[in-house]
């Protein structure tokens, strides 16, 4: 069963089409659906390679979501599948305020029990950082949010008055022999610091020896390239669990 996955972030909003683990035609639209133009077009291209049986939405801005919905229906014929924690999951949810989960937290740990199984920890490296939870049991119980790595250089740039906006990833050296260089440092090196620690925390709160680490976002290769923590980096990570969530959801 194929399907058309939305994941509508903040920053950007990604689409592509999944038949079970499998993911085609991923594009990034930036600004999401306010760029009107920019999202019939790249649906139109995205369709016109691959038929569909239908969407699935897994947004984290609500004001845009009725947009979406006639958007995706213009294109596909019907009203998409939208990812709460009242839809069929891969996982249950052992939360006491789950309607307060992310949709792509949700899709993000059904990725994970699919590829890998549970018990897991899922860190998604965008605008912030969050982090799930998935017990032995495959039930989502919770996790961290710290803030995402383009929130820590725009914050130095935005309120110092002589350090610049820095782009990420590239080479790291030892020692910074530059501002530049020195800030590059600061956030590779201390982010995979942060990440370090939170892992362990987390790690150490469940009871299983053997935990799957899974990592997506555009932040996570970079981070985690010969950080020494196993992680599987999956890229479609989000996407690939809403095409299990559209599966389940189908079938019912």
């Amino acid at each position: 069963m194929q399907c058309l996955a939305v994941d509508v972030g903040n920053s950007s909003t990604t689409v592509g089409v999944v038949a079970g683990r499998r993911v085609r035609h991923v594009a990034h639209i930036k600004g999401g659906i306010r760029d009107v133009a920019a999202v019939n077009a790249t649906l139109r291209h995205i369709l016109s390679k691959s038929s569909v049986s239908g969407a699935v939405l897994a947004s984290v801005v609500p004001d845009d979501d009725r947009l979406w919905g006639k958007c995706l229906r213009s294109h596909v014929g019907q009203t998409p599948i939208s990812v709460s924690h009242k839809s069929i999951l891969d996982v249950s949810v052992d939360y006491p305020k789950p309607e307060s989960i992310g949709a792509d937290r949700l899709a993000n740990s059904c990725g994970a029990v699919t590829l890998y199984g549970a018990p897991a920890i899922v860190a998604d490296f965008g605008t912030a950082l969050t982090f799930d939870v998935i017990s032995e049991d495959s039930a989502y119980i919770g996790g961290v949010i710290a803030p995402g790595l383009p929130l820590m250089t725009e914050y130095l740039a935005d309120r110092t008055a002589l350090l610049p906006l820095i782009g990420l990833k590239g080479k790291c050296h030892s020692v910074g022999r530059s501002t530049e260089g020195a800030m590059r440092i600061g956030a590779h090196i201390g982010y995979r610091g942060m990440v370090r620690e939170i892992v362990d925390h987390l790690v150490k709160g469940l009871p299983s020896e053997s935990v799957h680490l899974c990592a997506t976002g555009g932040f996570a290769g970079w981070v985690l390239k010969d950080a020494g923590m196993p992680f599987h980096v999956e890229p479609n990570l989000t996407l690939i669990g809403l095409g299990r969530i559209f599966e389940l959801n189908c079938a019912n």
